[in-house]
């Protein structure tokens, strides 16, 4: 049996999502936090690989970070097609999106496919405001059969157009947030979860009591059970497993984090390395801040 490497090959951390049952509202959330958002994007995609691109009824609004970014992802339009994001939010509001940086998508969908997945590939667009004007973000998702990874909205993401997407003056937020370090999901069999995304991400997870770390390239997945998520999110409210809880910014003063929470009246507690902020304050998901070393 061939042994699969400690990291992968340009895989990362690419961002989280989070559904939102009033896009406005998450977004207010994510400003008391101390993120400073992208204004609001509507998303665009072909219906069928070969029909013209076309508006979809979903929007985002992001935290985009130095490394990484969490996407905030509403219904705008219900006369459109809004794919399946009020039939994903009448299970629960919060993080659903799970999605993988890779440098090429021809090789990862080869690799993929390889590996014994069945990924579908789709290009999709969405408008962006730049200083003078705007211009049309794009993307290629490399995406496998949802039933083969069903913790989430799971996926690969080449950025056709990064440039567009991390523009700098996005990138200094009032919390000093600087990356996307971590996500946590709670599965029902962590061995079982833990050899299909050792498939998936092309890497060995680092096992532990109670979960297996997936290090990459930057930014990591962090797969536990009940108990673990228990453990260190209590406030956490499971609604069925598999389920995406929590993920872990790293900011540069967490001590300036701290003061803005506060400024803005936004409960925390203590916790390992950090602070924790509940799920009824950040979308539906368990938040963590820990600073950089």
């Amino acid at each position: 049996m061939q042994l699969l490497p400690a990291l992968p090959t340009g895989v990362n951390l690419d961002h989280v999502g989070l559904f939102a049952d009033d896009l406005s509202h998450t977004a207010r959330q994510y400003e008391a936090l101390g993120f400073l958002l992208t204004p609001q994007s509507q998303h665009s995609r072909p219906p069928t690989p070969d029909a013209p691109i076309s508006l979809r009824g979903t929007a985002n609004r992001c935290a985009m970070l130095q490394q990484g970014y969490i996407e905030l992802l509403g219904v705008v339009d219900p006369g459109l097609d809004t794919l399946g994001v009020p039939e994903a939010l009448a299970r629960y509001e919060g993080l659903h999106i799970l999605a993988f940086g890779l440098r090429d998508a021809d090789t990862e969908q080869a690799r993929l496919k390889a590996a014994g997945f069945e990924p579908g590939r789709t290009i999709l667009e969405r408008r962006v405001d730049l200083p003078d004007g705007s211009d049309v973000a794009r993307f290629i998702q490399v995406r496998p059969d949802a039933s083969q990874l069903p913790e989430g909205r799971v996926f690969m993401l080449q950025h056709e157009t990064p440039e567009l997407v991390w523009q700098p003056r996005y990138l200094t937020h009032p919390n000093t947030a600087i990356a996307l370090a971590e996500t946590t999901v709670a599965v029902s069999n962590l061995d079982e979860a833990a050899a299909r995304y050792e498939r998936f991400l092309g890497c060995a997870a680092q096992a532990g009591p109670g979960y297996r770390l997936f290090t990459l390239t930057h930014g990591a997945l962090r797969l536990v059970t009940p108990e673990y998520l228990h453990a260190v999110a209590p406030d956490a409210r499971v609604p069925a497993l598999p389920f995406p809880a929590a993920c872990t910014v790293t900011v540069a003063s967490l001590e300036r984090a701290v003061t803005h929470l506060n400024a803005h009246a936004v409960p925390f507690q203590s916790c390992p390395g950090g602070i924790r902020i509940a799920p009824k304050n950040a979308g539906g998901m368990t938040l963590v801040f820990q600073e950089s070393i």
